[in-house]
C-alpha cells in the first residue's frame, strides 16, 4: 500500500506526499529490522536460561548424594583407625601432608561396632562423584555459551567444571586405581576386597604384616586428602548454584 501511493506521488510529483511516505516506509522497515532482533533476543535469553535451569538441576542432584561420598570417605578413616589403635594401640595423625600442603582429617565416628566383621568392605569403598553434567555439556555443545550476558557467571560455570574435572579425574586415576593395585597384593594374603573374616584377624594380618599396614595407612590417607577435595567441590557447588538462581530469578 504504502508503494503504490509512494509510485503514484512520483508520478503526480508530490513532494510533500513523497516526503511524508518515505519516511513511513523507512520507519516500516526499521520497526521490523527491530522487532525481529527483538524477537532473536528473547529467544536466545529463553534458549539460555534454559542452559541454566539444567545445570542448575544437575548441581542440585550433585548436592544431594554429597553426604554418600563423604561418608565413605569417613568411613574408611574409621576402619584403619579401629585397626591400627586394636594392632598397634596408637592414634594415627589427624591430618596429611602432601608436598606443601597439609589435609585436615573430617572428626569420625568410632568404627560401628555391628560392621566389624566387615572392616576390609569399608576400607576398600572407595565412592566417586560420578555426577551428572547434561546441562554444561548440552550449553557447551551448543555454543550458546558467549550469548550469556553475565560474563562472570560464564567465567563461574567454565572454572566450575574444569575443577570437576579435575576431581573425576584424580578419583579414576589415583585413588581407585591405588585400591585395585593394594587388592590384588592382598590376595597371596588371601584378603579379597570384601573380606568378611572377624576383626581380629584383620588386627592381626596388620601387626603382622608391615606391607599390608602400610596399604591400609595409605588408604587412610588418600581417604583423608578424598574427603577435602569433596568439600572444597560441594562449597562450589553450593555458590555456584547460587549465582545461577541468582542470575533466573532477574
Amino acid at each position: 500500500m504504502i508503494l503504490r501511493r509512494f509510485s503514484q506521488a512520483l508520478k503526480d510529483q508530490n513532494w510533500t506526499t513523497i516526503a511524508i511516505e518515505f519516511v513511513l516506509l523507512v520507519a516500516g522497515v526499521f520497526l521490523g529490522i527491530q522487532a525481529a532482533n527483538w524477537n532473536d533476543a528473547r529467544a536466545e535469553r529463553e534458549l539460555i536460561r534454559g542452559h541454566l535451569s539444567e545445570i542448575g538441576e544437575d548441581l542440585r542432584r550433585h548436592i544431594s548424594i554429597r553426604e554418600d561420598l563423604d561418608d565413605s570417605a569417613r568411613l574408611r578413616i574409621a576402619a584403619v583407625d579401629y585397626i591400627y589403635q586394636q594392632a598397634f594401640g596408637i592414634r594415627l595423625p589427624r591430618e596429611m601432608r602432601l608436598a606443601k600442603r597439609r589435609w585436615k582429617a573430617p572428626p569420625v565416628e568410632p568404627f560401628p561396632p555391628d560392621q566389624l566383621d566387615h572392616l576390609m568392605g569399608s576400607v576398600n569403598l572407595v565412592r566417586i562423584s560420578v555426577r551428572s553434567r547434561n546441562g554444561y555439556e548440552s550449553l557447551m555443545s551448543s555454543g550458546r555459551l558467549g550469548l550469556l550476558k553475565n560474563r562472570e557467571l560464564a567465567l563461574k560455570i567454565q572454572q566450575y567444571y574444569g575443577n570437576y574435572d579435575d576431581l573425576l579425574d584424580t578419583q579414576t586415576s589415583v585413588f581407585r586405581p591405588f585400591r585395585n593395585d593394594g587388592a590384588r597384593e592382598q590376595y597371596a594374603l588371601g584378603v579379597s576386597v570384601f573380606d568378611q573374616r572377624p576383626a581380629a584377624a584383620i588386627v592381626a594380618l596388620a601387626r603382622e604384616n608391615r606391607g599390608f599396614a602400610t596399604y591400609l595407612r595409605s588408604q587412610r590417607e588418600w581417604a583423608i586428602l578424598h574427603y577435602n577435595l569433596l568439600r572444597d567441590i560441594d562449597r562450589q557447588t553450593t555458590e555456584l548454584l547460587a549465582a545461577i538462581e541468582q542470575e533466573l530469578a532477574r
